[in-house]
């Protein structure tokens, strides 16, 4: 199954795909993949890390540029986003489709990746693959998604575009 969590930044996304992975955890599930938790400094977001779902190990992913603390190539909007965290986050999710877990989590599919940059490797990859697919991705990019990926269908698990009560509490069958 290959499915989407959708909403706008700061629309709960990251957030919704915790209660998830806790609720698939609870029932067994072995969930890898990442999520990139947003990084806050007195009130205010100044990016986000890349969290391996796996090990928990966590590396800066994308920063405001005066708060940044790496070197990064790719400009996304106001965030410079991390070589190092792209390549920990693709190979987490490599290792993560590698092992076969119950559910792999791509927290986001986003505007480098349209361009065939960031994630794309590891998207692909997961794409490909028999694993069970959770994919985040902003609300205004979901058709784009769909049109870059024709052969695939999406199931739109919870869309936060409006407001929380369109989450859908439909889950995974275990395999």
């Amino acid at each position: 199954m290959r499915l989407l969590v959708v909403g706008e930044p700061g629309s709960g996304k990251t957030s919704w795909c915790r209660e998830y992975i806790d609720e698939r955890r609870k029932c067994g599930s072995i969930v890898g993949g990442i999520l990139c938790p947003a990084i806050e400094q007195q009130g205010q977001r100044i990016g986000s890390n890349a969290l391996d779902l796996l090990t928990g190990q966590e590396v800066p992913f994308a920063r405001l540029p005066r708060y940044r603390s790496f070197k990064g190539e790719e400009k996304v909007g106001d965030y410079t986003i991390s070589r190092k965290g792209i390549s920990f986050a693709c190979g987490t999710i490599k290792g993560a489709v590698d092992s076969r877990c119950d559910l792999v989590v791509i927290d986001e599919f986003g505007p480098l990746e349209l361009r065939g940059k960031g994630l794309m490797p590891a998207v692909e990859l997961a794409l490909a693959s028999a694993v069970n697919l959770l994919l985040v991705v902003r609300s205004s990019l979901k058709e784009a998604l769909r049109r870059h990926f024709p052969q695939y269908e999406f199931v739109v698990v919870a869309d936060l575009t409006q407001s929380p009560s369109n989450v859908s509490d439909r889950s995974l069958q275990k395999r």
